[in-house]
């Protein structure tokens, strides 16, 4: 850890109200009372006298966006003085172009510097040479980690810390809104005027016309101000006019907003004010920069997290027809409302409590005043199927980073993903290797866990798979009467060393888990259940169309013949059949796509199904939690590749799973609804799809509970080694 004698310079464009500033603020008043001395340089601004008073010495330094060369070479020289003066031991930039003139100086006079990267905002060209000019980067979420690692900056995860006892329910002062009446329902929407952000208060601001009916008593409180503040004051006025009342209040800059979240039923906003509010035991909505998130409740938290609350990533975008549908369900019931700020609180009081983040970044300060960098961090290799644009493989990776992230230590711990280039012949560098999720009980994959266990490294299966095009043969209970593992020593004793060494081992379905049992594992081989499991969709309002019909979504592609009777061309002839007979009994078609490959034959079916007025010909390739939202407004899907199967189920959507080799049925079997298969090959096949189809259709709700148990335990077996701390 860091000692009393660290003299840390935190560097900003400006001293703004923004969320930017507001983490230095809140982490430096932590840092303060472990003893570290405080400084800033940068910009001036409205939280000028709120950094002095954290005990900040602040020292103003021009801020000029685009200095002309010799102006820049002046302001290098004036952060190089002031870390003299001061004796500046580590440099901590947020903001570029600040951050590169500070980063160079602290260069050339030897001082190591951390690079926190709040968002995907920055210029990239500048952010990268701002983190090369740096010892350590920090990222504020996962999507802005995912987002830098993709253009070559690799950072470590330390989000926004809350300082739990300044951000408390009524523990501020009632804000001053004199014509708000004090039974009033208050929503808050708090945040920086400008870019998206300002589009979203005006979408909120016109929901309201039509809210207002329903929630006469219904008041809307603004905070904040930017660029675009000019044009919401001007849509305020219309409204409170037409309204005949002011309902609407601009408050503008706070820098103290903790009064307007004490006085609100719901607040508005994404990013720290999501938290922040959440701490004062509000319930949030999550709309941000990037797009709609939704009401943030414990069945939300992880994707409101793994979005950061639609900041840097979302499920949607926002309207005023979606926002209207959220306000006025969230607003119905005020006691329930408070109960989701109840659990608000404690979500963030265990996950993102200022003394945790603190910590972390003293120890990140320690690691490189040292020299140390992150060398003495443990690496865990993640193989799987990784680089190709595979939703399926992609989304399970995302599964396995998102436990990583919630419960490995940042400082502590690296994940890789076995990307395209990283090479699977040498896992020397390596303490952990997981195979992950996927069909990787097969060669090559098989064999780099086995160099694992050769060398001795630390071993996970986590709910891998075994898949070939061979035919399986099972009885009514399940359990294969075919031999799938003939004449493969090799393979056998592989596997064999494998279990015994492994640490953790959990397999996709019972199949998998018959295959190695027939291989001699013996009982250390559990299943899992599918990672794509993981995923849980959004808990978003729905917002009914009486006039569209119900739909089907049916994902299609291509496995190059590699299949079940080799024959594609008659899937698609069976598959358009089956999509007609649906459009002729009411429903809608929805074409999906997981795989870039797979469009032409999604293209082919669009053509052969012929009806351009009841079918969507979807060719874009949704993110996991797109596709979970997407899915979710089926009343069924029929699926080609396994993992539009896997996040039906996780969807909650009853599936027909088009089982073309193993892998389809070692899934379907894992969640004891074999009814739900049809093979490739099997004869009338248009007709089974249908009635199949039919069938799921009609026995949705107990379909949709059989998952929901299913997804429960799963989720519970796929944590365990994370719980059980096996890294």
């Amino acid at each position: 850890m860091t000692s009393s004698n660290d003299r840390i310079l935190m560097v900003l464009d400006s001293l703004r109200t923004g969320g930017t500033e507001t983490y230095v603020l809140s982490m430096g008043k932590a840092l303060r009372k472990k003893g570290v001395q405080l400084f800033y340089a940068g910009g001036n601004g409205p939280f000028y006298q709120e950094f002095v008073d954290a005990g900040f010495l602040v020292e103003p330094i021009e801020s000029a966006r685009e200095p002309l060369s010799a102006r820049r070479q002046h302001l290098i020289e004036c952060y190089r003085a002031c870390m003299k003066k001061h004796r500046i031991t580590i440099v901590h930039v947020h903001q570029t172009p600040s951050g590169f003139l500070a980063a160079t100086a602290a260069n050339e006079l030897g001082i190591p510097v951390v690079f926190t990267l709040h968002g995907t905002y920055y210029p990239k060209d500048e952010a990268i040479k701002v983190a090369q000019l740096c010892s350590a980067v920090i990222s504020v979420s996962k999507p802005v980690q995912l987002f830098w690692q993709k253009r070559g900056v690799k950072t470590t995860l330390i989000s926004n810390g809350i300082d739990m006892e300044e951000f408390q329910s009524g523990s501020a002062s009632r804000a001053d809104v004199p014509s708000l009446p004090p039974d009033a329902t208050v929503v808050t929407y708090v945040s920086r005027l400008a870019w998206q952000k300002a589009t979203v208060c005006n979408m909120v601001l016109r929901a309201t016309k039509t809210l207002r009916n329903e929630i006469p008593n219904l008041h809307i409180v603004v905070v904040g101000s930017g660029a675009q503040a000019i044009h919401v004051h001007e849509l305020a006025k219309v409204l409170n006019k037409a309204a005949g009342q002011p309902y609407i209040h601009i408050v503008g800059e706070q820098t103290d907003v903790r009064p307007y979240y004490a006085i609100s039923d719901l607040v508005i906003g994404t990013g720290r004010v999501a938290l922040e509010a959440m701490a004062c035991g509000k319930p949030v909505l999550a709309i941000g920069n990037h797009g709609y998130v939704g009401l943030v409740e414990p069945s939300s938290y992880e994707l409101a997290w793994d979005c950061y609350f639609g900041d840097h990533s979302s499920v949607q975008k926002p309207s005023p027809s979606l926002i209207d549908s959220a306000l006025r369900q969230a607003c119905s019931d005020r006691s329930q409302l408070k109960e989701i700020g109840g659990h608000g609180r404690v979500w963030v009081q265990n996950h993102f409590h200022i003394t945790q983040k603190c910590a972390s970044l003293l120890t990140i300060y320690a690691q490189i005043k040292n020299g140390g960098g992150t060398t003495n961090m443990k690496k865990v290799l993640y193989v799987g199927w990784l680089g190709f644009n595979n939703l399926g493989d992609e989304l399970m990776w995302h599964a396995f980073y998102n436990l990583s992230c919630k419960y490995l230590d940042p400082t502590q711990y690296k994940v890789i993903p076995s990307l395209p280039g990283v090479d699977l012949k040498d896992v020397s560098e390596y303490d952990t290797v997981v195979l992950g999720g996927g069909s990787l009980l097969i060669p090559g994959y098989v064999d780099v866990a086995y160099r694992a266990v050769e060398q001795k490294k630390n071993l996970w299966v986590w709910g891998s798979g075994f898949d070939s095009q061979d035919r399986v043969e099972l009885d009514s209970s399940g359990r294969m009467t075919s031999k799938l593992i003939n004449g493969q020593d090799k393979m056998s004793h592989m596997l064999q060393k494998i279990t015994e060494h492994a640490t953790f081992l959990g397999v996709r379905g019972p199949i998998t888990l018959q295959y190695l049992q027939q291989a001699g594992v013996g009982e250390k081989a559990a299943i899992s259940g599918d990672p794509g499991m993981l995923l849980l969709p959004a808990s978003l309002p729905i917002v009914v169309d009486k006039n569209k019909r119900p739909t089907i979504g049916i994902n299609w592609g291509t496995s190059y013949n590699r299949i079940y009777g080799k024959n594609e061309t008659a899937v698609e002839d069976a598959l358009a059949h089956a999509a007609k007979k649906l459009i002729q009994a009411g429903y809608d078609i929805h074409l999906l796509t997981m795989w870039g490959p797979d469009r032409e034959a999604i293209k082919r079916l669009y053509k052969k199904i012929n009806d351009p007025a009841h079918t969507i010909l979807d060719l874009e390739l949704h993110d996991h939690t797109q596709m979970l939202q997407l899915m979710k407004g089926f009343q069924a899907t029929i699926n080609f590749k396994l993992h539009a199967n896997v996040l039906s189920a996780a969807a909650g959507v009853p599936f027909v799973c088009l089982a073309y080799r193993i892998k389809g049925i070692d899934f379907a079997y894992s969640l004891d609804l074999p009814e739900l298969i049809v093979s490739t090959d099997e004869p009338r096949l248009g007709e089974r799809i249908l009635s199949c189809t039919w069938e799921a259709i009609a026995r949705k709700d107990q379909i949709t509970a059989k998952l929901a148990a299913s997804q429960k335990k799963m989720i519970e077996n796929l944590e365990l080694p994370f719980i059980q701390g096996l890294l």
